[in-house]
């Protein structure tokens, strides 16, 4: 409770496209399209109403992601009392009225044009269904328009009974007490026959490398990434440092903390005039991770783009002492910064908490930082050069290099 006015409240639930299978792909993306609808206590236009009145109709939200789906709300704090039983009433009863859904239908062909209109969204889609090529991990979290006809109250309400039993659900508030959050929680769940819990296959991710390219707007954007550490793993705070040694740049400008004298600003994005701009990720899941680079310039030097990239990944296994601590430096800025945000606090607990079942504060994170050494990171290093890249390009590609081209540049050869 950091005693603000606004309440931010997240909802995970662990339900997400990867515990999709054949028989309905696309069922978590529209589980989301179908929050915040008719509930066994509240019609469609009662909640809309209410939510109106509270003065959060605009910061409601449900997204589906990769291993959870998200049930947020931001709301004045002393209304936290009627909002929680709306999201848990959302959550463990929804009516999924058949016009209702119907109704929602429209929602896929709109979240396929923003997917379309947002490349590096589109880039990150690419690089996991390549990465986790027919698994886990790899399904999108985007409905397709060939599952329009799987979008049915049954098939959502399936999913409902599979996954959304309260022991895999975690509710999160920043400036809200937690006495006050505990009890309204409990009033909310004791309404309701809560779904009980059965037993699911749980497959491990498995890593694949791969390349996946789409044609699209007349620019290229690309990211190459190798196998990460998971959200559980000792190395993240180490991937984290990685992240910063290699940084990134606009060639439009540059945000406070954004790496102006970085690996990728000063030896990629400074050294070539067409790379628009380039940038390093670290993406963890519960059981797997990618690390990699994304890039953007004209589409025909992607040539010199993706060599810069790989020229900065296999630089990482050779690290001075003053570039590790100003990274270490970097890192620890960029968590304090990200975390002060209570949006992105939330996040972070929720995520944390449904993942690995324990809270890392961000003081914990920092001092995992600073245990970061020079042999830890180049060694890290060398373990994610030793698993097979990953590529992914979208819009005008015909300069991308061939994948092999990028496994023998990894390999030295």
């Amino acid at each position: 409770d950091k005693q603000g006015l606004t309440a931010n409240l997240g909802l995970f639930v662990n339900a997400g496209s990867r515990f999709e299978n054949g028989s309905n792909f696309g069922v978590s993306s529209m589980t989301s399209m179908m929050a915040f609808n008719s509930t066994a206590h509240l019609s469609h236009l009662r909640t809309v109403k209410t939510l109106e009145q509270l003065g959060a109709n605009s910061t409601t939200a449900c997204k589906a992601g990769r291993e959870e789906i998200v049930y947020s709300v931001d709301v004045a704090r002393e209304y936290v009392p009627l909002v929680v039983p709306l999201m848990v009433g959302n959550v463990l009863f929804p009516r999924l009225l058949p016009w209702e859904v119907k109704a929602a239908h429209k929602y896929v062909k709109t979240a396929q044009a923003e997917l379309a209109g947002d490349g590096a969204a589109m880039v990150q889609e690419l690089l996991n269904k390549a990465a986790f090529c027919n698994n886990t991990l790899g399904y999108s979290t985007v409905a397709s328009e060939r599952s329009i006809a799987q979008f049915t109250p049954e098939t959502i309400r399936s999913f409902l009974l599979d996954h959304f039993a309260p022991e895999r659900m975690v509710l999160v508030g920043v400036n809200v007490s937690h006495s006050e959050l505990t009890k309204w929680a409990m009033r909310s769940f004791a309404d309701y026959n809560a779904i009980p819990l059965k037993k699911r296959d749980e497959p491990k991710a498995v890593y694949t490398g791969g390349e996946m390219r789409l044609e699209g707007p007349a620019t290229c954007e690309v990211a190459i990434a190798l196998q990460g550490p998971s959200l559980s793993s000792e190395d993240l705070a180490t991937a984290a440092v990685l992240q910063a040694v290699l940084g990134g740049g606009s060639a439009t400008g540059s945000a406070p903390g954004a790496g102006v004298t970085s690996r990728l600003s000063t030896q990629v994005l400074k050294q070539n005039p067409y790379v628009e701009s380039v940038s390093a990720f670290t993406t963890a899941y519960s059981d797997s991770g990618l690390f990699g680079i994304y890039g953007t310039c004209k589409p025909d030097k992607a040539g010199g783009l993706v060599d810069g990239i790989l020229k900065s990944l296999t630089g990482l296994t050779s690290i001075s002492k003053d570039e590790l601590a100003k990274a270490k430096a970097m890192t620890k800025g960029a968590i304090l910064r990200e975390l002060d945000t209570d949006s992105n606090l939330v996040k972070d607990m929720g995520t944390q908490l449904l993942h690995t079942g324990k809270y890392a504060s961000p003081a914990e994170l920092c001092k995992a930082v600073d245990a970061v050494t020079e042999a830890s990171a180049t060694k890290l290093a060398k373990a994610m050069l030793s698993s097979p890249p990953t590529v992914a390009a979208y819009g005008d590609t015909h300069t991308v290099p061939h994948y092999n081209a990028v496994v023998d540049a990894l390999k030295g050869k």
